[in-house]
């Protein structure tokens, strides 16, 4: 349910502060580690962590050199927690070597995501009910930075905007809604009563 979030970090080695041989090390130990080089898919488990290597030996594990290619792509990966990379420019090791800790980050299970989703929804119309309508679109945004496709979600913020009147804004969210569900009946009834509002008004 929930996209695995990924970090990126891009490790630009001087020619004179780089390295020749690579220690990667993770917290908590025993990530696996793949190789993979510049425009292919295929990767090649290097081993687990901590991984002690050093260019040649990359570059024989890909088949690559310096000279066919700019960059090389390692992941760190481990059950239950988010993946990291490291960039490394092909041909600028140099001579000493480079240590690199990485702090792996645990990945929150489906669980707990929906437990947050539903404690937000729980709040947002708790605040709704007594017009803190602020408060409410705060609750109910949390939700759409988890899924900001759920009709739900949008439904609820839409609902949020027509108790305040702002029909235009609560329009908007509705066929947002449609777009993603055309059979979501709360928002074609709420775009009905909507356009009968704005009829009688005439």
């Amino acid at each position: 349910m929930k996209e695995i979030y990924i970090s990126l970090i891009a490790m630009m080695f001087l020619l004179s502060s780089c390295a020749s041989k690579l220690m990667i090390q993770s917290d908590p130990p025993q990530a696996e580690v793949f190789a993979s080089s510049e425009g292919k898919t295929e990767k090649i488990k290097l081993g687990q962590t901590p991984v002690e290597i050093t260019e040649a030996q990359i570059n024989e594990q890909l088949k690559v050199s310096p000279e066919n290619t700019e960059w090389i792509f390692l992941t760190i990966e481990k059950k239950n927690y988010e993946k990291r990379f490291i960039a490394l420019p092909a041909n600028r090791w140099g001579e000493l070597s480079k240590n690199i800790r990485l702090q792996l980050k645990p990945m929150e299970d489906n669980e707990t995501v929906v437990t947050k989703m539903l404690k937000y929804f729980f709040n947002a119309k708790k605040f709704a009910e007594t017009k803190q309508y602020d408060q409410a679109h705060t609750e109910i945004d949390k939700v759409l930075v988890i899924d900001n496709k759920m009709t739900q979600a949008l439904s609820m913020k839409a609902g949020i905007y027509f108790l305040q009147g702002n029909f235009e804004e609560a329009k908007v969210l509705y066929k947002k809604a449609l777009e993603i569900d055309p059979g979501f009946s709360d928002a074609i009834q709420m775009l009905e009563r909507i356009q009968n509002k704005a009829g009688s008004s005439q």
